[in-house]
């Protein structure tokens, strides 16, 4: 009979414990901007929150699905630690923020790295990827606006001046099938 009161008296206790670790997140999660109101700030995703990395549920990749419609890209170069982060664009407002389909960040792995997207419908999609190795999600660029970061676009284009690419350099058809791409990162530091 004692036991029992105990193992009851053990799982309020659990319950306490858990109700104010739970409290104390959404505490965490919670700011104030400068003039003292309340800002609610997005919660990190459970790879967030198990890599230590700021990553949101609408960071993630989707399932790799052979086969479906969807761009398969497998990322070479990459180092692991901090943030790999994709972009994708169709031709209008290419490399603009308005133009921009979809981002995903994922943690960065070393080797190839495989990361999926899937598309609303087949067409012609460009993707621009960086590794974010400090893990601050911005691009580091020198005073030429040169990524200091390992970066890559689609088709691997060669750029050698100081511009940016042009669609018609990284675009790719994606039949209904989906389309499996290779993007080589270049470090340019």
């Amino acid at each position: 009979m004692k036991s029992n009161v105990y193992m009851r008296k053990f799982a309020n206790a659990f319950v306490m414990i858990a109700m104010m670790s739970a409290s104390s997140l959404a505490i965490a999660q919670s700011s104030t901007d400068e003039n003292g109101e309340a800002v609610v700030v997005e919660a990190l995703s459970e790879i967030g929150i198990a890599t230590g990395l700021r990553l949101y549920d609408r960071d993630k990749a989707d399932t790799c699905v052979p086969g479906a419609l969807q761009i398969r890209a497998n990322i070479h170069n990459v180092v692991p630690g901090g943030i790999l982060k994709l972009e994708l664009f169709g031709e209008r407002d290419f490399l603009k923020k308005k133009g921009k389909l979809r981002r995903i960040r994922v943690p960065a792995e070393a080797g190839p790295q495989l990361v999926c997207i899937n598309l609303p419908r087949p067409g012609e999609y460009a993707v621009v990827t960086y590794h974010d190795k400090n893990g601050d999600r911005r691009l580091k660029k020198a005073w030429n606006f040169k990524p200091k970061e390992p970066y890559g676009l689609s088709n691997n284009p060669d750029i050698a001046s100081l511009r940016l690419p042009k669609f018609s350099e990284t675009g790719f058809e994606v039949p209904m099938a989906g389309a499996d791409i290779d993007i080589h990162l270049v470090d340019l530091s």
